[in-house]
Order: structure tokens, then sequence, then C-alpha cells
């Protein structure tokens, strides 16, 4: 699993795009998505995600291969996290991120958007924490084990 490089353009972008659809698919395949989003897209830019149409989203995710199956609701969240990552972070997902919060905090922070419930935001802290090393105080190793307890795959992509 190639997960993206945090300091590239649009990086921080497809980390949680990735983030969110990692849904019922397989792991390679949600971190995958943004990509292949950005590739139908011409570029994955926060402004224009926000002022898509979520119909013309949801019908340029469901092309063949599919983005995810579940184009419709992930269209939807899609347009709702890029409009949460401009109100309140500037349009930069690493702000979600990068002043090192508590884990608790960016717990709250993740869950905050829609489309990514508490699994999915330990899923995201444990990927944070072990391959990006982002310093987090607080239970971040705990919160890391309950992401690795429910999803016994993360250990495999895991540096340990």
């Amino acid at each position: 699993m190639e997960l993206p490089d945090l300091a590239a353009p649009r990086g921080d972008l497809q980390f949680m795009l990735g983030v969110l659809f990692n849904q019922q698919v397989r792991a390679e395949t949600a971190w995958r998505a943004p990509v292949r989003l950005g590739e139908r897209l011409g570029g994955l830019d926060v402004h224009q995600l926000a002022a898509t149409a979520p119909d013309s989203l949801a019908a340029v995710m469901q092309q063949r291969p599919a983005v995810h199956p579940f184009a419709v609701a992930m269209a939807a969240h899609v347009i709702a996290m890029c409009e949460r990552l401009i109100a309140l972070y500037d349009g930069q997902a690493a702000k979600v991120w990068d002043d090192c919060p508590p884990a608790a905090t960016l717990l709250r922070r993740l869950t905050a958007f829609p489309g990514i419930g508490h699994h999915k935001a330990t899923v995201a802290i444990a990927l944070l924490t072990r391959e990006y090393d982002l310093p987090l105080t607080g239970p971040a190793d705990d919160l890391a084990a309950q992401a690795l307890a429910s999803c016994p795959r993360l250990s495999e992509v895991l540096v340990t």
C-alpha cells in the first residue's frame, strides 16, 4: 500500500480522501482512489471539489473502474469535507494535524468530517503517528492500538 507524500502538493488532501474512502474496500483501493479521482478531474483542488455538484462528482466517481463502490455517498462526503477544510482550515488538510494537537483533539477534528467516524479516525491517527512520525501528545498509542485491533491488515502496512 502506497500512502501519499504529505509534503507533496495536494498530498495532505489525498491523505484525507484516502481516510474517507477507506470503507468496505481494500486499503490499497482506498489509497489509490484519490489519485484516480485526481486523474479524472485533471487534479485535486479543494475549492473546485467543494463547488462541484454532487451528481457530477458521483458520475465521475462511477466511471469504470469506479473510484469507490459507494460513489454517490462518497461524492457528497468529498464535497462536505472540502467545504469544511475551506471553512475551518484555509482549504489545507494539513492544518487538521500540523499543529501536533493532543490525540484526543485530533480524533475530534477528524470525526467532525462527514464520513469519518471513530474507526477511520483512529486509522488516520495510527498512520499519521507511525508512518509520518507526527508527534501527538496523549493517548495516540492507545488510539493506534484500537485501529490495529479493529483492522488486522493495518499492521501489515505500518512501519514497526
